[in-house]
């Protein structure tokens, strides 16, 4: 066998070799995830809301509200920045960026919605961070909104 013929056959052994002792090898746990910590619900009441009667397509508007507790004592505001993103016979569509301003920190999500029907009416945002304790927030905001003036708020996260 040729010089050159002996380096290519001990390449390709070599190179079984490494593949075979990969798959031989143990692999690592997966990491298992954190389990979901318990949910935080907030009660959002409306204080000021700039949405026109009739909006149009691009309408920009904000939503200001305080934010209680379960015993109804006030734990922070929110603020909402909101457009307008479809215009049906029913009513409008949203998207909607949310900050909840807490104590501890701030949760921000974000979530699209239908401003029509009859109530209660419910969405899901996804949290996208935060600040403060928060700030690796992730998970989901369930959304209800019982009536025009107050809306329901259940914050998931992982643990």
């Amino acid at each position: 066998m040729s010089t050159r013929r002996s380096h290519l056959a001990g390449l390709g052994l070599t190179a079984a070799g490494v593949a075979v002792a990969a798959t031989a090898a143990p692999t690592p746990a997966q990491a298992q995830p954190d389990p979901p910590a318990d949910p935080l619900a907030l009660v959002a009441r409306r204080t000021e809301l700039t949405l026109p009667e009739l909006p149009a397509l691009g309408v920009p508007y904000v939503c200001l509200l305080d934010l209680f507790d379960e015993a109804d004592a006030q734990v922070g505001t929110a603020t909402a920045g909101a457009t307008v993103v479809g215009v049906t016979v029913d009513g409008p569509v949203v998207l909607a960026s949310v900050v909840l301003h807490l104590a501890d920190g701030e949760i921000h999500y974000q979530r699209v919605m239908d401003r029509f029907g009859d109530f209660p009416r419910a969405a899901v945002g996804a949290i996208l961070g935060g600040t403060g304790s928060y700030q690796d927030a992730t998970g989901e905001v369930d959304i209800t909104w019982p009536d025009e003036e107050q809306i329901d708020l259940l914050v998931r996260t992982p643990g």
